[in-house]
């Protein structure tokens, strides 16, 4: 029952409705018997891959069903969080309890900086809605005994970009694309860098036309170190996006030109 809340866009407090109707631990185990069916799980080499497919060690999810509106993923709750950062989740997601309470602590969710705000009790009648472009959230354990799992529903917003804050002073430090293929694009433009592949700068003429800035400007990089007078020419396409923080990376080469 679970997966079908998924097929097609509904309304999440719709969803929250249905949550509180059904027996979550049952319908974790059922995802989780089904993806331990599946033929990717056949031999031990490929049940290692699809693993780590669908394991996120970044925020410790791991994803059990997947259409392409959302997602269903679990976490474990473990109270060794102190040093790990908090990261944005771009998109909407409910948060609800698998078979106990817990707690999450909210923060609103500001360009370069969290601010503290409330925390939360989840349990089975109380699952949470969260908009990611407004708050990120953390887990705070009830009791000093810590354990059980954390279930989530997620509608991403892979135009965002996840934002890794410092768990102390709450300030970004760091940024993660959220889109899997922009990941691979940088990764592939980093290799051809190092490896100073001879055909790194016509990968980067086509790839200065991707979507994502962060794709866009890594392969404005590899030009303008090929020829910095070449790379400028782009300069006008990737100020027609409008990106702020594209921008101002540019303004210096603008000005030194």
């Amino acid at each position: 029952m679970l997966n079908t809340l998924i097929t097609k866009k509904l309304p999440p407090e719709h969803i929250v409705d249905k949550i509180k109707t059904l027996d979550m631990t049952a319908e974790i185990n059922q995802l989780i018997t089904h993806l331990g069916a599946q033929s990717t799980f056949a031999t031990a080499q490929s049940r290692r891959a699809a693993i780590m497919n669908i394991t996120n060690l970044h925020t410790g999810t791991i994803t059990l069903h997947r259409t392409s509106i959302g997602n269903i993923s679990i976490k474990a709750l473990t109270a060794e969080t102190a040093s790990s950062p908090l990261y944005s989740v771009p998109g909407q997601s409910i948060v609800f309890a698998v078979d106990r309470p817990f707690k999450v602590q909210r923060y609103t969710l500001n360009s370069h900086q969290l601010e503290k705000s409330d925390a939360v009790i989840i349990d089975k009648n109380s699952p949470l809605i969260i908009d990611g472009s407004r708050t990120v959230f953390d887990y705070l354990p009830l009791d000093f005994e810590s354990g059980g799992l954390m279930g989530r529903i997620n509608w991403p917003d892979r135009s965002a970009d996840i934002s890794v804050f410092h768990r102390v002073s709450l300030r970004k430090v760091a940024w993660l694309p959220h889109d899997e293929s922009a990941a691979r694009y940088l990764v592939s433009l980093e290799l051809l860098e190092t490896l100073q592949d001879p055909e790194r700068t016509r990968v980067a003429e086509e790839l200065v036309y991707h979507y994502h800035p962060a794709v866009a400007w890594k392969a404005f990089q590899m030009l303008y170190q090929a020829d910095p007078q070449i790379a400028l020419n782009y300069v006008p396409l990737l100020k027609k996006r409008q990106d702020t923080r594209l921008d101002n990376l540019l303004a210096p080469l603008e000005k030194a030109a």
